[in-house]
């Protein structure tokens, strides 16, 4: 298989989205979410990318900035399932990571995701804050994590 491409999402990418979610569903997310996250790409509030194997679009996932948190929080990222552990979840968060420090410098970013990727998080720096059991549909619980991108972490993020 060719090299990720990380690019902006556009409208010609939401069927493809829309089947990566659905591919990670019931695990990762609730089927009940599905209404949520295609109004997400309706609208677009925040930045939002998608990663491309062989012009197929293979993962996604985006970013904004939180005023009331004071944060950029990550948003509606995942990979298509068939091919988890292939090393594009850690594409496209160290991709985003990279824009991130681009478009803020330093700045506190958090995330909302569930047990399951919990420990995907963690092995780039992030820490739990809180865990609400059952948020987002029964069995998938949501852990707010937070990382603080700085000059170093990003140093870091340039040499992966």
């Amino acid at each position: 298989m060719t090299s990720p491409k990380f690019r902006p999402y556009t409208s010609g990418d939401k069927d493809a989205c829309i089947d990566i979610f659905m591919s990670n569903t019931p695990r990762f997310f609730g089927i009940e979410e599905v209404v949520e996250f295609r109004q997400f790409l309706e609208t677009l509030p925040c930045a939002y990318f998608v990663a491309t194997q062989n012009d197929e679009v293979v993962a996604c996932g985006g970013h904004g900035y939180h005023e009331k948190k004071q944060a950029v929080v990550l948003a509606w990222g995942m990979v298509r399932a068939d091919l988890h552990k292939h090393g594009l979840g850690k594409f496209m968060l160290v991709e985003r990571l990279k824009q991130i420090y681009k478009d803020f410098g330093e700045a506190f970013v958090q995330i909302d995701t569930s047990q399951h990727s919990k420990g995907f998080f963690e092995k780039y720096g992030f820490e739990g804050t809180q865990v609400i059991e059952n948020y987002f549909a029964p069995g998938i619980h949501r852990v707010d994590m937070e990382l603080r991108l700085n000059e170093k972490r990003h140093h870091t993020l340039l040499s992966k």
